[in-house]
């Protein structure tokens, strides 16, 4: 199977069907859940040809909004209209009829269909007269062929989404838009899983749409990429819109404090002050399929970050260490505890703990309720008299870590799939922390998160590290690895090729070796 991504493109994105003139429009929109308002009055235009972003924290109702602009959630109150015609959208089919669609942040493709199918899914051409009209396999195949190229995508039209990595995923929901003659396309955090290449592939198609005049709309919380693609950013702040200006009149620090209506300090590494001399983690000669000789320690209370492209095996390394890669040969000591063989439940239980990347397909329990999440992690210790669970005792907890990390939340009852995804990630990190582990490996912990809410959770990683937790921190935005890190390892290519400490941790000295050269800038 030959799966890749090149930022060449065979042909030019088509221009809209029945493009719209004036744009989308949404006033006074107001929306509640379980009583508890998460959007109140706001009004935004949408215009062709600009990318009009959206920002704002975790909770601050931007996705609730586009998820309203596109069928999904029904307002409780508001006005819509195109091209100044009053419309209704109270389904994601009449939006798509209307030529409206959402590029979701997490991808919602049927992983054993082919992505041919999961291209044209509810859109297949068929042939044949009338009612006994049937599946054109050949056209669906050939069309697909042509339309990945156009989000840079060089895949097998018949291998199952299953093979596909995240990021590949995230380019065909894009895909996806253009087979169903969109006209106005809301893109929610699409680049979270991406890399800088892809995100630059992904942006291509972006400033193609924009010049064929479709109406777009855009969620993320990398300051840089906003400033790049946007033509207009408005701001939410707890469900409130609270100012819109044009890109050319956008400064990062106002953005910032207008989305947290507080002033941050932003890119300042912590001091290193808790690091003790007493090994937590040991990893000594570690070889695998896709890594070999890795070998490193962590010192209780030390934050170790694992700098490194995709593909570099920083995610298979950690995978390893807790059992869920196999591995050749070499060996993971936790507390002195060989973990070899282990499961990952004895694994858990011997003090080493793994937050996933993915969080919807491996860190999340999408239809369960945030308390049930919260206390998945720790269900052995809530057994009361004859087996049962202490349900108090889970509430109470559940309560406690929701506090401590700062989830919005309506009600704890409630699934966690309802909550934004920067409150799933805290969810996700307090289910952890409440199997008081002796050593965390994070992986992209602060992944879809806003810059406020990425504050207080590496504040949350300083106050672990000062309460003796030994972590692992594996992050690709070097910003983080030198706020959060104590020292940064460099994985390249499977191996371990560099290790910087103290003020050798720098933005520049990181990319380099995460690069490939090996010599930090003194």
């Amino acid at each position: 199977m030959s799966v890749s991504l090149s930022t060449a493109r065979s042909a030019a994105v088509p221009v809209p069907l029945n493009a719209l003139r004036e744009g989308y429009r949404a006033r006074n929109v107001g929306k509640a859940f379980s009583g508890v308002t998460v959007l109140a009055d706001v009004s935004l235009d949408f215009r062709p040809g600009e990318v009009h972003t959206l920002m704002g924290e975790n909770g601050a109702g931007k996705s609730t909004l586009l998820k309203i602009l596109s069928g999904i959630y029904r307002a409780d109150s508001g006005q819509f209209s195109m091209d100044g015609e009053s419309v209704t959208l109270g389904s994601p089919r009449a939006a798509l009829d209307q030529g409206v669609y959402l590029v979701p942040q997490e991808p919602s493709l049927l992983p054993h269909l082919s992505v041919a199918e999961n291209l044209y899914l509810g859109n297949s051409p068929k042939r044949g007269p009338g009612r006994l009209r049937w599946l054109d396999w050949g056209k669906m195949y050939r069309s697909a062929e042509d339309v990945l190229p156009l989000v840079g995508l060089s895949v097998d039209a018949s291998s199952p989404v299953s093979r596909l990595t995240i990021a590949q995923q995230q380019l065909l929901e894009c895909a996806r838009a253009l087979v169903r003659n969109s006209r106005v396309i809301f893109f929610d955090e699409p680049t979270s899983p991406l890399t800088s290449h892809e995100v630059e592939t992904l942006f291509g198609v972006i400033d193609e749409l924009r010049a064929q005049g479709y109406v777009l709309g855009f969620i993320s919380h990398r300051m840089d990429e906003v400033l790049e693609i946007s033509d207009r950013i408005s701001v939410l702040r707890d469900g409130h819109f609270i100012d819109s200006v044009a890109r050319a009149d956008a400064v990062a620090a106002d953005l910032v404090n207008k989305m947290v209506g507080r002033s941050l300090v932003l890119g300042k590494r912590k001091a290193t002050c808790h690091t003790t001399e007493e090994t937590v983690v040991e990893v000594s000669g570690l070889n695998g399929p896709s890594f070999s000789d890795v070998s490193f320690h962590v010192n209780r209370g030390e934050v170790v970050g694992f700098a490194g492209l995709v593909g570099s095996g920083r995610t298979e390394i950690a995978e390893a260490m807790v059992n869920l890669r196999p591995h050749t040969a070499g060996s993971v000591k936790v507390g002195g505890t060989d973990l070899a063989s282990k499961s990952l439940r004895e694994v858990i239980d011997a003090g080493l703990v793994y937050l996933p990347e993915d969080r919807a397909r491996n860190g999340a329990f999408l239809d369960m309720t945030v308390t049930e999440n919260l206390s998945a992690g720790m269900l052995n210790r809530l057994r009361a008299a004859l087996g049962l669970l202490d349900l108090r005792r889970e509430q109470r907890e559940a309560a406690a870590m929701t506090s401590r990390l700062k989830v919005r939340a309506a009600s704890l009852d409630l699934p966690i799939r309802s909550l934004s995804g920067g409150n799933q990630q805290r969810c996700l990190f307090g289910k952890w922390l409440l199997t008081s582990p002796k050593a965390a490996v994070f992986d992209e912990p602060t992944r879809g998160v806003d810059a406020g809410a990425k504050e207080d959770l590496y504040q949350v990683i300083d106050e672990l590290a000062a309460d003796g937790l030994a972590v692992v921190v594996i992050s690709s935005e070097l910003e983080e690895l030198v706020r959060l890190c104590d020292r940064v390892l460099a994985v390249y290519e499977g191996r371990i090729v560099g290790e910087l400490s103290g003020d050798e941790i720098s933005m520049e000295n990181v990319g380099r070796l995460i690069l490939g050269s090996h010599e930090p800038t003194p």
